[in-house]
């Protein structure tokens, strides 16, 4: 793990030394700035607008410090409007909210709702303009058998009904586990009336719900949870599937901490992302079948926390709050294919004026390019709402090598394709390689009006067949491909 982080560290430097101006690719619409809100948790769309929840700022004096949240509305421009500030009462710390059928937005958040300002959280209904309501207000999960801590907005289902997850609460809990092991829930949002339909318990099916539900294509529900597995209860996370009257079966065993929860893709499989080791990207079949998409290295995203979205191309765009090809801590905008390929879109550092640390699921505007928010940084420091053109990926096309599969102390040709030729002076391409069983150089430059420049990979003495990462990048924005050294 030592090799691994030190190849790493070398390998962000290489790619930081040289870089070129990317803003044009990323635009701001809004820098929070505490009392309109800080932390956003992310955006969903409705019609031209964009409505979303900041997990902090708004009342600092219910929330002494970093204040409870609001929810919000802006629009492509960035003209921004505070809807709602919550005081503690009402709940505090909001997730996030999703559109409903009859045209009000449904939320939920992780704690407060109660008259003292404590509480499980809430569920809330507001409009457009800001009139709200709590629905519901969770106790907590230190007595039988309410939820505690809503792990993300409900969805709201064919009955009309809202369903969702607490991370805490429900019917189970023992001396290690007082706050119960979580719940899955349904909501009438008509009467207030809430039920729980599974509570999570320590017997080996896992526990702590940890995302919103999805629909499948058959009808169930689908979530994910972030440990607790296994004859011991200390294996990793699973995805499950419950109906609406609380069948519930797990799925798939997953790996690591499954955060994000899973979307339904176009192939019909489930994809979703997990924290263990660096983090992956994640493939689930209806007959639970797990497959890794992606194990992320650092260049490509660390510890990847968020729902994946898939566009009308079948590509899917994520996000990781660490890692990317300039700033370990900055994390970057990524793009992935069904067989794992994977281009960088975007690498933020803690110096971006677009702020750093990708916090949320991506969502398309009517324009066709993604929006999402950063946790921290921009102008104040509080994060940001920002606009990300997928479509201008940077000036690297790809990166080949032949041959792709080297004896040791032999050498191979690596070659980088441009999109379109290098303008005058050339175009400087940033080269780095994860783990090091390789000797490229740190850069290679594509002569003006050339498309194409090719570099020597030089072999180092190993004990085991080793495949190894090669990217190649301007400004952050690059492609990889692969090596493998044979001894």
């Amino acid at each position: 793990m030592v090799r691994i982080s030190k190849a790493l560290g070398l390998l962000l430097l290489a790619f930081a030394a040289l870089t070129a101006d990317a803003s044009a690719q990323v635009t701001v619409l809004h820098n929070f700035a505490g009392p309109d809100g800080a932390s956003p948790t992310g955006l969903i769309r409705a019609g031209n607008f964009f409505y979303g929840a900041a997990g902090n700022g708004g009342d600092v004096t219910s929330c002494p410090s970093d204040g409870c949240g609001l929810v919000f509305r802006t629009d492509m421009a960035g003209h921004f409007k505070t809807l709602h500030v919550f005081h503690a009462s009402d709940g505090y710390l909001p997730t996030g909210v999703i559109k409903g059928r009859d045209g009000n937005f449904y939320g939920t958040t992780m704690a407060g709702g109660q008259p003292s300002g404590g509480g499980g959280g809430t569920i809330f209904q507001i409009d457009s303009t800001g009139k709200f309501r709590v629905l519901y207000a969770f106790t907590g999960g230190f007595a039988c058998c309410d939820g505690a801590g809503p792990t993300g907005p409900p969805i709201q289902a064919s009955d009309g009904n809202l369903y969702g997850t607490t991370g805490g609460g429900g019917a189970f809990r023992n001396i290690h586990h007082q706050g119960g092991f979580g719940t899955v829930y349904r909501l009438n949002p008509t009467t207030g009336a809430l039920t729980i339909l599974h509570s999570f318990n320590f017997d080996g099916d896992s526990f702590y719900p940890n995302s919103p539900l999805i629909v499948g294509s058959d009808g169930f529900f689908y979530g994910t949870t972030s440990e607790g597995s296994g004859a011991f209860r200390d294996g990793p996370g699973v995805a499950f599937r419950i109906d609406t009257a609380g069948n519930f079966a797990v799925v798939s065993v997953l790996a690591g901490q499954p955060l994000s929860g899973l979307i339904l893709a176009k192939d019909g499989q489930y994809y979703g992302t997990s924290q263990a080791r660096g983090g992956y990207v994640l493939r689930v079949d209806a007959s639970g079948n797990l497959t890794f998409v992606n194990l992320f290295d650092g260049a490509d995203g660390w510890s990847p926390r968020f729902r994946l979205l898939q566009t009308s191309d079948g590509l899917f765009y994520g996000s990781a709050p660490q890692g990317g090809l300039l700033d370990f801590q900055g994390g970057d905008i990524f793009r992935l294919d069904a067989a794992g390929a994977i281009r960088v879109l975007h690498s933020f550092t803690k110096t971006s004026p677009e702020g750093f640390v990708p916090n949320s699921q991506l969502v398309q505007g009517p324009d066709g390019a993604l929006y999402g928010t950063n946790g921290i940084g921009g102008s104040n420091g509080q994060g940001t709402i920002f606009r990300i053109d997928q479509n201008a990926i940077g000036p690297v096309s790809a990166i080949t090598v032949k041959p792709a599969v080297v004896p040791v102390g032999l050498t191979s040709t690596g070659t980088v394709t441009l999109v379109s030729p290098a303008p005058a002076g050339g175009t400087v391409v940033t080269l780095g390689a994860v783990q090091g069983q390789i000797v490229i150089p740190p850069k290679v430059t594509v002569r003006a009006g050339a498309t194409k420049a090719s570099f020597k990979i030089k072999t180092l003495t190993i004990g085991a067949t080793t495949t190894v990462r090669i990217y190649a990048s301007v400004a952050g924005q690059g492609v990889r491909t692969t090596i493998t050294v044979t001894p």
